[in-house]
């Protein structure tokens, strides 16, 4: 599978987990909002049921109030008759004093008592529409706390339905910025490798191989450093983004049980949580990282250098999955290696070379100095000019093939004899005839 088909296939499956989280916060408000409109409208109901229920029960008392009224009503009329009755009967009596004296108390008894019936009745029905007119303004109250409860339920309902097409807005929006970072990140590996690649293709030496190799690494990690193989122990050669810790000084013996040793022997490349990092590990490289890389770098089927790279000081949001690192390190390490070999030819063949173009230095200068007791110093110089021009065109020709580095092998031996011889006849004359 390429790279970007795993980055397709792992945005299309945070596509799917965001939109059923969406869908379940849009049911989970939209089943919120529905109840909280049940319950005020339940509430408001409830008030509505009691102020009605309470002016029935007003009307009820209104009714028995007018029914006491009728009644004293009736006990004033009876009263009257009595009177009337009383009249006739002082005037059919009128000898008998004291009954009729007896009859006129009694009638005075029997007003008051009426009288004071009538005025308790009449405070009753006060008292009554006091209580009446109470009800009436407390069902009113009510009624309108009910429209009151009924607007707020609508205006709930109204911001629920705001609210919901919000969450809906926000969930779009950070669903395209997440599709949006996904591409981008997708897409940041293959950046990386295509300008290392491009920088590949200009390095001459092993040592520009692995700069390359530990720049490009340093855009997956914080901190990375390059661990050359010396005798029987490992040196840091080069790093990056250690501040603070001081990683020249670092010496790791191959006898140190380490990751960066295991490295060396077994050849693979290892990715490590905090919890498998030794604590001589920790110490060596310091800071505090939670994963740490181990590429061995073998040049010729022999580990050569170890590359260490963390995420120590990274934040959670700033780091990339370490999947993607593991993959990105073995990618450069597969485009690496190969690179590695041919370059190791080039430099075993640039030391052949090398010592070839030694021979002709150490040849002109064997024959200069058997001519030196045969010949003057002009004809002594000649010779040496056209042994130099000789052995120049031999070397080119040899050198044909080889490249313009290799060619330039004899020039190099020439000016370090001279410096090196700069004080003897040798010397001076290959320095004249050189230049």
């Amino acid at each position: 599978m390429q790279l970007h088909d795993l980055a397709a296939a792992e945005a299309s499956a945070l596509e799917a987990a965001l939109s059923a989280s969406f869908d379940k916060l849009t049911r989970a408000a939209s089943a919120d909002a529905e109840k909280q409109i049940a319950a005020a409208r339940a509430e408001a109901q409830k008030k509505v049921d009691a102020a009605v229920a309470e002016r029935t029960s007003l009307a009820a008392a209104l009714e028995e109030e007018k029914r006491q009224r009728a009644q004293a009503e009736k006990q004033v009329k009876e009263h009257s008759a009595a009177q009337a009755f009383a009249d006739a009967a002082r005037r059919e009596a009128e000898a008998a004093r004291d009954k009729e004296a007896a009859a006129r108390e009694e009638e005075a008894t029997l007003r008051a008592s009426a009288e004071r019936d009538l005025a308790s009745a009449r405070e009753q029905i006060r008292d009554r529409d006091r209580e009446h007119a109470r009800a009436l303004k407390q069902a009113e109250t009510a009624q309108k706390q009910a429209e009151t409860a009924q607007k707020q339920a609508e205006a709930a309902l109204k911001h629920a339905e705001a609210a919901q097409q919000d969450a809906e807005k926000t969930q779009a929006e950070q669903l395209r910025a997440e599709k949006a970072r996904l591409a981008k990140n997708a897409l940041q590996p293959l950046d990386h490798l295509r300008t290392a690649f491009d920088r590949f293709r200009s390095v001459e030496t092993i040592d520009d191989v692995l700069r390359v190799l530990l720049e490009s690494m340093a855009t997956e990690f914080p901190r990375v450093a390059v661990f050359d193989v010396n005798a029987h122990r490992l040196e840091v050669s080069r790093h990056a983004g250690f501040d603070g810790h001081d990683m020249s000084k670092v010496v790791v013996p191959l006898t140190m049980q380490s990751p960066l040793t295991r490295a060396v022997k077994d050849g693979k490349v290892q990715g490590l949580t905090a919890r498998e990092l030794t604590e001589t590990t920790r110490a060596l490289v310091g800071g505090s990282p939670a994963f740490v890389l181990v590429l061995p770098v073998p040049i010729r089927g022999q580990v050569r250098a170890v590359l260490y790279a963390d995420d120590s000081g990274q934040s959670q949001a700033e780091a990339s999955s370490p999947e993607r690192r593991v993959r990105v390190a073995e990618i450069l390490l597969w485009h690496t290696v190969p690179l590695l070999t041919r370059l190791a030819f080039d430099e075993e063949a640039m030391a052949e070379f090398r010592e070839y173009a030694a021979s002709i230095v150490n040849d002109l200068e064997s024959v200069y100095v058997a001519d030196s007791g045969k010949h003057k110093a002009n004809d002594l110089r000649k010779r040496l000019q056209l042994n130099l021009q000789y052995a120049k065109r031999r070397f080119a020709e040899r050198m044909q093939s080889e490249g313009a580095a290799a060619a330039r092998l004899l020039d190099e031996q020439l000016a370090a004899a001279i410096e090196r011889k700069g004080e003897t006849p040798f010397g001076k004359d290959l320095a004249a005839v050189a230049s």
